[in-house]
């Protein structure tokens, strides 16, 4: 014979917890946001944003599409153009190099910057940072054009064409130019160097042997 459920010893538990495991399975599949994120999606989170911040990000959408990930915080592109990831993020950093401005995006590039290059590479531009694990150069500002200009002067300085002192001149004559004349300079146009060189990553080395 068949009893009817309701009478069995836990099934009102059990379905309980059914009901529970599935409510929050829902919320966690809604919160991880699977797939990319659309468009109008990502136009609804940089509405929230500080001005800057948004009409950067709004730039970074307009030429390379909807972000692969977003959330309140940030915008994320992966493989565009030379770039290997683009981050617009809703708070930005001030900073005063070569004129008051806010950074607010980010654009990552596969470089390996040999160790002894990573001083002056920090002297140049603090919004030019080095992963030397991953193998990766980044620049930091609110527009592309900067970010490009920033990292092409940072080559110049790993391979030695241009001292410190020198790129941060060229770098503030070109931004100059760039506000008072609209005049782009060819370092401000692309990347003018292969940024696809094959392993950049520095795993470094063991020095220790620890037993488990």
């Amino acid at each position: 014979m068949i009893r009817n459920s309701e009478n069995v010893p836990g099934t009102v538990v059990l379905r309980r917890r059914v009901a529970f495991l599935t409510v929050a399975l829902g919320i966690g599949l809604i919160g991880l946001g699977a797939g990319p994120a659309r468009a109008d999606h990502a136009d609804d989170i940089i509405a929230k944003w500080p001005a800057d911040a948004a009409k950067a990000a709004k730039k970074v959408i307009e030429k390379y599409g909807q972000p692969d990930t977003a959330s309140g915080a940030m915008l994320v592109w992966h493989n565009k153009g030379p770039y290997k990831r683009i981050t617009a993020t809703r708070t930005p950093d001030m900073h005063r190099f070569p004129v008051p401005h806010p950074d607010s995006m980010e654009q990552t590039i596969r470089y390996r910057v040999p160790v002894d290059k990573i001083d002056d590479l920090a002297r140049f531009d603090g919004s030019v940072t080095v992963d030397r694990t991953r193998g990766e150069m980044a620049a930091r500002c609110d527009l592309e054009g900067n970010n490009n200009l920033a990292l092409n002067l940072a080559h110049d300085i790993v391979t030695g064409k241009r001292t410190v002192a020198e790129a941060r001149a060229y770098y503030g004559r070109a931004i100059k130019r760039f506000k008072g004349k609209m005049v782009m300079d060819p370092y401000m146009k692309k990347i003018t160097f292969n940024t696809m060189r094959g392993m950049t990553a520095d795993p470094d080395k063991q020095t220790i042997t620890v037993k488990m």
